[in-house]
């Protein structure tokens, strides 16, 4: 009786015809799936959908906040990657192109499970990798943590010479990659986590775990290793990870399509040798 005659949905899925089969036997009458375009039927999906999609918000939101949860979250992908200690500060990194074009890569980070987003930073991708996203996470991760090494030795934290003195130079300025994260999330897989570990060990960097989490099935992997961590589907551990995951690639897509915009707005004019602002806007 919980199950309707008809069955609105934003578009049908694969196999239409075995799901329209199975609700049909589970109702004991005809059932039929079906995709309004017009008309109130089309205003009531639109209506669920988006009160579901607020009522999701709502509860990643409230699971997010939850000291508890977060705490368990960390612990479970401590065991999971058989790191030393939770990972209170999780860095991850996306590329994204379209085509080999405007490549760009993304940096979120996550301290005690919740967003910093004064924290991120966004890279465009200087190498001539193209659509290879392994070069471009190899690139992107030395950038970062070269940086980091940089600004841990102008502060006097690292020097070879053993000067501590910090300059006055130095003091207030914004320290943009001062702090290590724990673990470093790639999202991808087994190709990208090897050009992120190759990226820390030519740097001499090895206090910072890395994994990678893929898309398709959802599956963590660590440096050398032939067979990835599965995660339970309803760990908390690999809830975060997905968010964060999911957060990078947001982050990444809103810069790629800002500089695309960018370069589109471009008039064909501006090629023009000897064509100048003024002239170009007449």
């Amino acid at each position: 009786g919980s199950i309707p005659r008809e069955v609105l949905v934003p578009e049908l899925p694969p196999e239409a015809v075995a799901v329209e089969e199975w609700l049909s036997a589970r109702r004991g009458s005809r059932v039929r799936l079906r995709v309004p375009r017009r008309g109130d039927k089309k205003a009531l999906l639109e209506t669920v959908t988006r009160n579901a999609g607020e009522s999701l918000a709502l509860h990643k939101t409230r699971r997010a906040s939850d000291l508890t949860t977060r705490s368990r979250a960390l612990q479970e992908i401590q065991d999971a990657l058989g790191i030393d200690e939770a990972p209170l500060r999780i860095e991850c990194y996306d590329v994204s192109n379209l085509q080999g074009t405007h490549v760009v890569a993304s940096m979120v980070v996550f301290e005690d499970g919740l967003a910093r987003k004064s924290e991120y930073r966004r890279f465009a991708i200087k190498g001539t990798g193209g659509t290879d996203d392994v070069a471009s996470i190899y690139e992107v991760i030395t950038r970062r943590f070269r940086r980091y090494l940089e600004e841990r030795e102008a502060t006097g934290e690292l020097d070879s010479l053993g000067d501590t003195e910090v300059s006055a130079e130095v003091i207030g300025q914004p320290r943009k990659f001062a702090y290590p994260p724990n673990l470093v999330v790639i999202d991808g897989g087994q190709p990208q986590v090897a050009a992120a570990a190759r990226a820390l060990a030519e740097l001499g960097i090895d206090e910072v775990a890395v994994c990678g989490l893929a898309k398709r099935l959802e599956e963590v992997w660590l440096p050398g290793e032939d067979e990835p961590v599965i995660m339970p589907r309803t760990s908390e551990g690999l809830y975060l990870l997905q968010r964060v995951r999911d957060e990078a690639h947001r982050f990444a897509i809103t810069y790629h399509r800002a500089k695309r915009s960018k370069a589109m707005a471009v008039s064909e004019l501006d090629s023009v040798p000897g064509l100048g602002p003024a002239r170009r806007a007449t």
